[in-house]
């Protein structure tokens, strides 16, 4: 018994990989002057972390790390969608300049505390 399912296959995505999408030089460019922000960021941060908790640094800088990554996610969407729409576009960048800030802002200020705590359990003075 022979079975002929009667036809080819489907073709291939025409879109590149994710890994050729990713536009490296687009990203260092907003990461370095994102650096503006993310200093500001840091201080206030750190200020928290000495004043209050670093819980509470942690919880400061995750909320709106994730609502910016979510914000950036819908924004690269829309700009993806329509490439002429120069609006789409520009919010899109200032999304991912403001995601890079919070990110790079987070790293300077909160994870090596964190490790000095969990490591020695003694809050540096």
């Amino acid at each position: 018994m022979t079975v002929d399912q009667g036809g080819s296959l489907p073709p291939e995505d025409p879109r590149p990989r994710w890994w050729s999408r990713i536009r490296i030089g687009y990203n260092a460019a907003l990461a370095v002057l994102s650096l503006t922000l993310a200093g500001p960021w840091a201080h206030l941060l750190t200020t928290v972390r000495d004043e209050a908790s670093l819980a509470g640094a942690w919880v400061m800088a995750l909320i709106p790390l994730a609502v910016i990554a979510f914000l950036d996610n819908a924004r690269a969407g829309a700009a993806r969608a329509c490439p002429d729409l120069w609006a789409a576009t520009w919010r899109a960048a200032l999304t991912r300049l403001l995601l890079w800030a919070a990110v790079l802002g987070t790293v300077l200020a909160l994870p090596i505390t964190t490790l000095v705590y969990a490591l020695t359990g003694v809050k540096p003075a």
